[in-house]
């Protein structure tokens, strides 16, 4: 079983030098988007010393920010994310990171917060609750002193994986549920709440399985082609036809795949 390691060690000795560092890190958070606003949210609750800069305010402001700060995190765009670091020289000085997914970059370490952010804030143990994935080499309790958070190192060579996982599994799912809902209450005057229990349920069988266990039920695990075929036809002239197709074909063809594998030891 993979060990996650916490910012806060159990031992006292490290406890000391974690809340040391946590009580003199100053951070500043560059960025207006919905990560630099929990961010912010967050560091708030964790009563954190932070200061917070976007292209908003000018370059002066900039400038004494970077001066005062002892961490920068760059939540910007990830194009912009090197080339704004190498047009503030200054923060070459300041423990630097960047929180992007996918970025591979040998000027700054991430550490990927594993979490959808909505526009409405949350609580404190919400954000406590989050994993963080960071570049390995680093320290996780020097990118981000004072945080509670479990935390894993990642080869730079597996983010771009690791990332396609996260974007299939909460924003594509995320496009789904917004197209059904949708459909629910314009085409078949249903309201989407009478579809929360279905959801919650779904969410929870999953949390709730084993890894060797699948809970996908319905017509394409039991090859009900007389289901699929009414579904394609209801589905004629609607852009997610082609989104059924390829699921149906994703999952035939990585049924054989396992059963090649299966075979093969």
């Amino acid at each position: 079983m993979t060990n996650f390691t916490r910012p806060l060690d159990s031992t006292s000795a490290a406890e000391s030098v974690s809340n040391r560092s946590a009580t003199s890190a100053r951070f500043l958070i560059i960025g207006a988007g919905r990560a630099a606003r929990h961010f912010a949210h967050y560091f708030r609750l964790e009563n954190l010393n932070f200061e917070t800069w976007s292209r908003a305010l000018n370059s002066d402001d900039l400038a004494r920010k970077i001066a005062r700060c002892t961490h920068a995190l760059l939540l910007i765009n990830d194009r912009a994310i090197e080339d704004f670091y190498n047009q503030n020289p200054a923060l070459s000085k300041r423990v630097v990171l960047h929180c992007s997914g996918a970025l591979k970059s040998e000027l700054i370490p991430g550490a990927h917060p594993l979490m959808t952010f909505a526009d409405r804030l949350y609580d404190l143990e919400t954000y406590q609750k989050i994993f963080f994935v960071y570049d390995d080499g680093q320290d996780f309790n020097e990118l981000l002193p004072g945080l509670k958070n479990q935390s894993h190192p990642l080869p730079a060579n597996q983010k771009p994986f690791y990332h396609a996982l996260c974007v299939m599994s909460g924003n594509f799912t995320t496009m789904l549920w917004e197209k059904v809902f949708g459909d629910f209450e314009s085409k078949l005057g249903l309201p989407r709440n009478v579809l929360f229990p279905y959801l919650n349920q779904t969410a929870d069988n999953l949390c709730r399985a084993s890894a060797d266990q699948s809970v996908l039920t319905g017509p394409i695990v039991r090859d009900d082609r007389l289901t699929i075929n009414s579904h394609l036809a209801a589905l004629e002239g609607d852009t997610y036809r082609d989104v059924y197709l390829a699921f149906c074909e994703a999952y035939h063809r990585e049924r054989r795949s396992k059963k090649e594998i299966s075979h093969e030891e």
